[in-house]
């Protein structure tokens, strides 16, 4: 049974949500419907945060590397800093921090293309004929380094170039990545 569901919000407008009557099974679990997964882009392995309200559970998308997200801004800014490059930290959905020139803003969704990249979890340099647009420009060389724990994938490390890419951007990349990770595993 489908039903709608209207909220008033504090600005005095309305808000409509469609609500799905689930039974909870012997085990506790509830399927959510294909077209709600497909709708919020919910991906089978992902992780969902579970809170409670007085009289509602909420399921909400969870995204460790959101989590992380002021360490994340400080992480790529001085990478930035120090090595002249554009950075940005994605998870599997958006860019969670970026620093530089021509890079996409914080919240901006991620690019299918790119998402098959990171999924292939496996560091992957680009050469400028084949470089992501990010942002306003592609760059003319880029690492795309994804970031694993325990054998999860949580997202990936960009370092575009406006040069050629250098053994030393991608030991920057490396441990830019391998930072987030050890973060994720504590």
């Amino acid at each position: 049974m489908i039903f709608p569901f209207f909220y008033i919000l504090p600005a005095g407008g309305i808000m409509k949500a469609t609500g799905i009557l689930r039974r909870i099974d012997e085990l506790g679990r509830v399927v959510i419907p294909k077209e709600i997964r497909k709708s919020m882009k919910m991906r089978e392995g992902e992780e969902l945060e579970i809170y409670t309200t007085e009289e509602e559970v909420v399921l909400k998308k969870y995204s460790e590397l959101s989590s992380m997200e002021l360490f994340s801004i400080d992480l790529v800014g001085a990478m930035h800093k120090a090595s002249g490059r554009s950075v940005a930290v994605v998870d599997g959905d958006k860019v969670i921090a970026s620093a530089g020139k021509g890079v996409p803003p914080v919240g901006e969704g991620i690019t299918e293309e790119l998402r098959l990249l990171i999924s292939a979890r496996r560091q992957v340099t680009l050469s400028e004929e084949k470089c992501l647009t990010m942002g306003e420009q592609k760059g003319r060389g880029q690492i795309i380094r994804p970031i694993l724990a325990a054998g999860d994938l949580f997202g990936a490390l960009i370092l575009t170039s406006q040069e050629p890419l250098t053994k030393a951007d991608e030991q920057l990349a490396a441990m830019g990545a391998n930072f987030f990770e050890r973060q994720i595993d504590r």
